[in-house]
């Protein structure tokens, strides 16, 4: 219940099976659709992938500050992102001392990362996103790559328009240094930071979280206190 009809076809394979329930939901991210989250009824919590993505890429889009197109996300998330069931890949064996794409070129939360990023810009977001399965229980870090769309970028301004679109986010934080997936492990925090590198003219983002927190049952907490009423972080 995330995505429109037409997105949802398109990268799940198949017609949605209850199509006309679709606008009783909300996307269930507050820091970028907070009206729509508080109003309900229903909300779809994004994963932990999408979370990470559209909160490091958000601020960038919304302000105009890279090109919509031509965006990389490259994302790392521990063995408890692929869920509970049995599989050879989640075996520790397998998973042991070992870094694993997967889903290249058509990961279903493509379609989720751009809608969102659309609709929180206002304009047609086109990103390529790789997700890597590491070695740990839990975590989730996200690096994402844009090309500037105006001249005078630094990485000053850049961690300045964060914390300005952040400012009143309680479970977000805009750091200076790189975030790391253990300063979030067992909260609903997403740690933020920027970069523009004058060298090669790109900007870098990045976000890590706890992809059972903010990026899973943290999140849903999140927006259910929306929903009732209640302070957002109770």
């Amino acid at each position: 219940f995330r995505l429109p009809a037409d997105v949802y076809e398109h990268w799940y394979g198949h017609a949605h099976a209850a199509s006309q329930l679709l606008d009783r939901f909300a996307f269930g991210l507050p820091e970028l659709f907070p009206d729509a989250v508080a109003s309900g009824p229903h909300i779809a919590a994004p994963g932990c992938y999408p979370t990470a993505a559209a909160l490091a890429l958000a601020p960038l889009l919304a302000g105009g500050l890279v090109e919509t197109n031509g965006i990389v996300v490259d994302a790392m998330s521990g063995v408890s992102g692929r869920g509970r069931g049995l599989s050879a890949p989640s075996l520790f064996s397998e998973a042991n001392e070992s870094v694993a794409p997967y889903g290249l070129l058509t990961h279903r939360h493509t379609g989720e990362m751009e809608w969102a990023l659309s609709a929180a810009s206002s304009t047609d977001v086109q990103l390529l996103f790789t997700p890597h399965l590491v070695p740990m229980t839990r975590g989730l870090l996200a690096t994402c790559h844009a090309r500037p769309s105006r001249s005078g970028l630094t990485t000053v301004s850049l961690l300045e328009s964060f914390r300005t679109f952040y400012a009143g986010a309680p479970f977000v934080d805009v750091l200076d240094e790189p975030p790391v997936t253990k300063a979030t492990l067992g909260s609903n925090s997403a740690h933020l930071t920027a970069r523009f590198d004058e060298r090669t003219g790109s900007v870098l983002a990045l976000c890590a979280l706890d992809n059972l927190g903010k990026g899973a049952a943290g999140q849903a907490i999140q927006c259910a206190n929306l929903v009732l009423g209640l302070p957002e972080a109770t």
